[in-house]
């Protein structure tokens, strides 16, 4: 954004240079300069004023005209008798031209001479004359004026623009972060032309596109179960039937991937409940060494690998104390940690921190670690890092998923690393502190 203000206010800079410049060279050097043209009628009347005064009152009389007329005007007159040494401009032009009897310099300086009178006369500005000095204040302050409002009224329109971007800006980034209901105002004082309605119109499409796709995913693993289920019973039903060897061993694995399609359908429909915005969370304030405890016993069943647990050393176990749903928390935690049982060689750490208000939960393995190409996508839906592995190890691709989709609804967060206590993988989960209850001991 920085960039684009940046463009606009040296484009803005450009275009007002440019336009001086071309004012400069279309009026005043590729066009006739009418000003100049008028100056030259009022020298040449001046100076047939002052001959008709010579002619009829005598040359005296024209030089005290020429004297008055230069103090009331505030010019210097310079005087230059047939013997003074007459610059050589305004000397030439009188010896090419000498029937003209009037001529301006570069500085626009009138130089005069009469019929009559062998002296060159010369008027130029007065500079000290209070009254220039007057003028070419007012003139520097014109310019100051000028550009002020010009730098105030293009600082002011980017505000504007600034301001309405930012809105547009901050309601893009809450529909990117996952509130879909986020829309532009598109009220005069805050839209940019069509690009507030233009985004809406987007956001309203994007926003039926999903719905219509969790509904239409809901609706199939809801329709899915009856036919599954079905197919277990009859499956059931089979192997109480006489069967050889080999039709037993059929029937057993069409109960086996009956039960993973059940497994999945559950892990769809649950994913489907996490991904709905309007959730409702049964918070509670829990206090980790007994809810672990718990957790680390029901795992200690299902493997034999050493689960270690690690609470933070400074901190007292009356005084710590998190806020989360006990059932959700319990589902990502069981995910994270029965993902870990796949992979780990011989133990796996539980080790908790405390970050400012954050509480933090990470898992270490000593297995073979997630490779860095897979670490940005391990959370999508779906996605299996290697396509090798079987289906036991890397499941339907929707733990990790339904892990961050808890974190989200939990204004948390999970992240993936190297871990470097046992070199293979590390998830940590980045939830809220409870600060109101943090002195209070455990009843």
């Amino acid at each position: 954004m920085r960039r684009i203000y940046l463009e606009s206010i040296l484009g803005l800079i450009a275009c007002f240079l440019t336009g001086v410049i071309t004012f400069e060279i279309s009026v005043y050097q590729l066009n006739t300069d009418y000003e100049y043209v008028l100056q030259d009628y009022e020298a040449v009347a001046h100076q047939q004023l002052l001959e008709n005064i010579a002619q009829s009152q005598g040359l005296e009389a024209a030089q005290q005209a020429i004297n008055e007329f230069a103090n009331t005007t505030r010019l210097v007159l310079t005087v230059y008798e047939p013997n003074d040494t007459v610059p050589d401009l305004a000397a030439n032009f009188f010896a090419k031209n000498p029937t003209l009897y009037t001529f301006h310099d570069d500085n626009r300086d009138l130089w005069f001479r009469l019929s009559d009178s062998d002296h060159i006369y010369h008027y130029y500005p007065d500079d000290q004359s209070l009254v220039r000095e007057k003028i070419e204040l007012e003139d520097k302050l014109l310019w100051v004026f000028f550009i002020s409002s010009f730098i105030v009224y293009s600082l002011g329109h980017l505000l504007i623009i600034f301001r309405r971007v930012n809105k547009l800006e901050q309601a893009t980034l809450r529909f990117a972060e996952g509130d879909l209901s986020s829309r532009a105002d598109t009220s005069g004082g805050s839209s940019i032309g069509t690009l507030n309605k233009s985004f809406n119109i987007m956001a309203d499409r994007i926003f039926h596109l999903i719905e219509s796709n969790r509904s239409l995913t809901n609706a199939v693993a809801h329709e899915l179960r009856t036919p599954v289920f079905r197919i277990q019973w009859q499956a059931e039903l089979l192997k109480d039937t006489p069967l050889s060897n080999e039709q037993l061993a059929t029937i057993e694995s069409i109960v086996e991937d009956t039960e993973e399609m059940e497994q999945m359908v559950d892990e769809l429909l649950y994913y489907a409940k996490l991904d709905n915005s309007c959730l409702e969370l049964m918070y509670e304030k829990l206090e980790p060494t007994g809810f672990f405890d718990k957790a680390i016993k029901r795992w200690s069943k299902e493997t034999k690998l050493d689960i270690h647990f690690a609470l933070p050393q400074p901190l007292s176990t009356s005084t710590l104390f998190f806020e989360a749903d006990k059932k959700l928390l319990s589902r990502a935690l069981d995910n994270l940690v029965r993902n870990a049982f796949k992979y780990a060689q011989t133990q796996i750490l539980i080790e908790l921190t405390t970050h400012d208000d954050q509480f933090q939960i990470a898992i270490h393995d000593d297995g073979p670690g997630v490779e860095d190409e897979h670490q940005a996508h391990l959370f999508e839906p779906f996605y299996v890092g290697n396509k090798a592995r079987n289906k036991a190890k890397s499941g339907h691709g929707l733990g990790l998923s339904i892990v961050k989709k808890i974190c989200e609804q939990h204004n948390g967060s999970i992240n993936i690393e190297r871990s470097t206590k046992l070199h293979g993988a590390l998830f940590i989960i980045t939830l809220p502190l409870c600060n109101e209850c943090a002195d209070k001991p455990i009843q």
